[in-house]
């Protein structure tokens, strides 16, 4: 019996968790036009809207990443658990594990909808442009992003407990909960 996720669903896990570790404070920095003036003084003129480009573009790319990470999880069952879980265990990780899931969704559909809405371009690497989803509308794209930014921060509490979990269960339980999805 194998207690591992299938292969696809462990590389969508790590490729999704990198990109997320990168873009959280990629974002910070890259999207706050305050920083434009710094940013281009260190990295030349026109490096902020490059930059900003590039978190857009990895912005929509986790979002069909996230949906063939989900499809996939209907199509490839979750792996036994060697040593089961408390109640509390598996409740704390069905609520961390559904609220990441669905704020990987709806964070980048909430920057979609700004850029959207601000009529901004949506470049994807430069190789088409992602069309809008909703018409011009300024207060709409500023509160889109104002959720974009919450959801941001939370998916940092909900990333802080899955890691500590993560390293509870491997090196304090040592239950081979981590060996899951390390394969």
């Amino acid at each position: 019996m194998t207690y591992t996720y299938p292969a696809a669903r462990r590389a969508l896990h790590w490729i999704i968790a990198v990109l997320v570790l990168l873009m959280l404070p990629y974002g910070m920095i890259f999207t706050d036009f305050d920083n434009k003036p710094v940013i281009e003084g260190i990295l030349g003129t026109g490096s902020f809207d490059v930059m900003y480009d590039l978190h857009k573009s990895t912005g929509i790319l986790i979002l069909c990443l996230m949906v063939i990470r989900i499809v996939l999880a209907f199509l490839q069952p979750k792996p036994p658990y060697r040593t089961p879980l408390t109640k509390a265990e598996k409740a704390g990780s069905g609520a961390v594990h559904g609220l990441l899931y669905a704020l990987l969704v709806i964070m980048p559909v909430l920057g979609w909808v700004g850029v959207s809405a601000y009529r901004a371009p949506l470049p994807f690497y430069g190789l088409f442009q992602v069309p809008p989803i909703v018409a011009q509308n300024r207060p709409l794209a500023e509160n889109a992003f104002e959720l974009h930014e919450l959801a941001a921060k939370i998916v940092i509490v909900l990333l802080i407990a899955h890691i500590g979990a993560a390293l509870y269960h491997g090196f304090v339980k040592k239950d081979g909960l981590l060996r899951r999805m390390l394969g």
